[in-house]
Formats: C-alpha cells, structure tokens, sequence
C-alpha cells in the first residue's frame, strides 16, 4: 500500500490531467463551427432572397414599371447584392476560424493520446523504480545484520538462516515490480484513446492542410522542430545528471556494513564491545552523517527525476504533433497537385481520430486562451 501511495503521489507532480484542456479547445472548435454554420444559413438565405427578386424582375418588364417605380427597384436589388456579400465574407471568415480551431483540437488530441500512452508504457515502470530505489538493497543490509548476528548467538540455527539468507539473495525488485503489476494489471493497463468529437455534422475529422493555414502550419512545424532538438538536449543533459546521482545513491545503498561479528568476541567485555563499536562504521555519529547525506541525495535524485519526467512528456507530446504536421504538410503538397474530388480535397490528410491536448506557449492557441499570431 506504501509502495501505490507513493506512485500516486508522484504521479500528481509529473502527470498533469489532461482534460481541461482539451474540454477547452473542444469548446471553442465548437463554437466557431456553430458561427460557421450560421453564417452559411444567412448567406443561403441572402441568395434566395437574391434569386427571388430576380425572378421579380424577370416577370415584371422595365417597360410595364412606371418611371417613378424604377429607381426604387434598383435601390432594392443593390440592397440584396450589398447583403449578399457581407454575409459571404462574414462566411469566410467564420470558416477560417473553424478551421483553426478544428486543427488545434485534432493536434492537441494527439499530443494528449502520446503522453498518456508513454505514461502507460514507460512512466509507470519508471515511476515504481523511483519509489523502490534502495528498498531492497536496505532490506538485504536488514536481514544480513540480522543474520550475522544470530550466527555468532547460535551456530545450532545456521540450517533455518541458511534459508533466510537464500530468500534475500534472491531479492529482486524487476521481478518484484512485475508481479505487482500483473496483480494490478487493470490499473497499469492503457485505457481507451481519446477520439475526434465532431460537432453538428461537421464531416472534417482530419488536420486540414489547405490555404490559408498551409503557410501557417508549415511556420508551426518549423517551430516545433526547433523547440523538439533544444528539449532533446535540454533532457539528455538532465537524464545524464539523473544517472550518475541514481549511481551514486546506490553505492550509499549497498554499502556492506552488516557485518557485526566484532560485537560478539567472547574475550571481550562489555565495555570494550561499546567501545570498539563507537570507532567502527556503524558508530551514531557515521551514521547520523551518512544518513544526512543519503536524504540530501535522495531529494536531489527525486527533483532529477521530475525533471526528466515532465521533459520527456513534454518532449512526447511535442513529437506528436510534429509528426502529424510533418505527415500533413508532406501529404498535402502531394495531393495539392492532383484533382479534387469527394466532399475533401485530396491534400487534407487523413489521419486517426484518436488524438488529444497540449497547450504550447506561441503557438496559434496558447495557455492565456488566445489566438496567437504568427512572427513577422
């Protein structure tokens, strides 16, 4: 219990939930469609309204008009056209923002799905490491002092210590991490991939890589492709630190001090016992440095792992989005050529819908809920 409560607790440091965010770019993907939507009924309404008043016109002959009647036929005509077009480039616009929206959604799913996969497949081991870290290397000094002391009281036990000894020679924390995860195999387990919510019919499930968010998109991934080699390096750096301090707890953890035959020479008094331990390594005053030292690693060790922790998920994530750029920027130049057909152009990559969120500063939607502006 000791052990899940601790990889709970460290899970609530690294592993930030992904939820909130994704409800958010979901409800503005939403919205904008909404806008989209109406905006196409208003404008279907204007041409009806124009295809009307053309027909209007068509029966009524300019010759059977009085002349007064004239002027205000074409005022009323200009009127139509006049609202026609606004109501198109309000379209447009609304278009371009779902659009964006949608393509945000579908990059931040994919972002979301990776962390929670690498969470699934690598965190989890990582994280009972780093929780068991010198547990069964203090448990084996343990049950070693344990036994070289009963051996020196009693050489009559040495068959049943026989077996103690061969149970903590076998001491194995990979085997003892596996087994608790085949016990709590529902826990460990990968749940279901997040998928694409498309709103009100939208039939667009896939990064669209049309002008004019071609242009942007292929800035984005340059970005990204930048941001991915300096973390890379950033969390080499870092993971190189976490080994060498994970090395050096080790070797304070496996120290063998459990030797305490000393104590028990016969030919000595009791006060000499006392006094040869006060001198020996396992005097209070070693220990109590040692000790000190240990925790002083140990909270190094587990700020490290953090560290490394939070970079490689940012670094997961990041990698989805750019590869799902890179797959969609390098299909939609190839279908770009090609004749359109279907309700999609053939440059609009198709890809899975299981995709999810991560806010990255400067990039079209950032964390202050926002759209941001490309450089330049």
């Amino acid at each position: 219990m000791s052990l899940m409560l601790m990889v709970t607790k460290l899970l609530l440091l690294v592993i930030p939930s992904p939820q909130t965010g994704c409800a958010a770019v979901m409800k503005t993907y939403h919205m904008y469609h909404a806008e989209s939507i109406s905006a196409e009924s208003k404008l279907k309404e204007a041409e009806k309204q124009e295809e009307k008043q053309f027909n209007k016109s068509g029966d009524l002959s300019m010759n059977l008009l009085r002349h007064e009647d004239r002027p205000q036929r074409r005022s009323s005509v200009k009127k139509i056209e006049k609202m026609k077009e606004k109501r198109q480039a309000k379209y447009s616009e609304n278009k371009l923002k779902c659009t964006k929206a949608r393509n945000d959604y579908l990059l931040n799913l994919a972002a979301t799905n990776a962390a929670i996969s690498k969470y699934y497949i690598h965190d989890v081991s990582d994280l009972i490491d780093c929780c068991d870290l010198g547990f069964h290397a203090s448990l084996a000094r343990t049950f070693r002092t344990y036994l070289s002391a009963e051996y020196n009281l009693e050489t009559s036990r040495h068959e049943g210590l026989d077996v103690i000894e061969n149970a903590v020679d076998n001491l194995d924390s990979r085997s003892d991490k596996h087994t608790v995860m085949d016990m709590c195999n529902q826990v460990f387990c990968p749940p279901l991939k997040f998928e694409f919510q498309p709103h009100m019919g939208d039939e667009v499930c896939q990064v669209s890589a049309q002008q004019p968010v071609q242009t942007e998109l292929l800035m984005r991934y340059h970005q990204l492709q930048s941001r991915l080699a300096t973390l890379k390096i950033e969390n080499e750096e870092v993971r190189k630190t976490l080994d060498a301090t994970m090395q050096t707890l080790q070797d304070m953890l496996t120290v063998e001090d459990f030797d305490v035959s000393d104590a028990f020479q016969h030919s000595r008094s009791t006060e000499s016992v006392k006094s040869a331990a006060s001198e020996t390594y396992m005097s209070k005053i070693n220990i109590a440095k040692r000790r000190a030292n240990q925790q002083e690693t140990e909270m190094f060790y587990f700020t490290k792992f953090k560290e490394y922790v939070n970079g490689s998920n940012l670094i997961t994530k990041l990698q989805a989005k750019h590869d799902l750029l890179k797959q969609t920027l390098g299909e939609g130049e190839s279908g770009g050529r090609g004749r359109q057909g279907g309700c999609l152009p053939r440059w609009v990559v198709l890809w899975p819908l299981e995709l999810f969120h991560m806010e990255i500063p400067g990039t079209w939607w950032n964390e202050a809920g926002s759209w941001s502006h490309l450089p330049g």
